[in-house]
């Protein structure tokens, strides 16, 4: 088990169109053609009834891939966001959820779907935010 961040990159990971030769970070994104991260954009706490813990990450998983003129890369990075966008609500669905130390997670949600952050001629980065609800043990 782990923090939520570790936790979540594992679960990730677990992601059959992650590929596992590809590098994947934690909050840095390198150079190579094809690389992945996650960062957490932020998190709140409230205090349930019987004062155990409420947490909220909103995370953001970013790659790198190729981009430019030729249609073909650009498809394919969409329709990768759109595959782990899918795969997350199926995670959803079947309750499979990161293990973060101290907490059981209750739900998990991508909030939006591959957006383009930046571009160069061959590479582009991409983000997808997550957001996953947590309650203290």
């Amino acid at each position: 088990m782990a923090d939520a961040l570790t936790a979540t990159r594992n679960w990730l990971r677990s992601c059959p169109l992650i590929d596992k030769a590809n590098r994947f970070n934690v909050a840095y994104l390198g150079d190579k053609s094809v690389e992945y991260t996650l960062t957490t954009a932020s998190e709140t706490h409230k205090e349930d009834i019987c004062g155990g813990d409420l947490a909220t990450y909103n995370l953001v998983f970013m790659a790198r891939m190729p981009f430019g003129a030729a249609l073909g890369v650009n498809v394919a990075a969409a329709e990768f966001f759109a595959g782990l966008s899918a795969w997350v609500r199926e995670q959803e669905r079947q309750h499979n959820y990161p293990a973060v130390d101290g907490y059981r997670a209750t739900q998990v949600s991508a909030t939006n779907a591959g957006v383009v952050i930046s571009a160069e001629a061959n590479s582009a980065q991409y983000q997808l935010q997550l957001q996953l609800n947590l309650e203290e043990d």
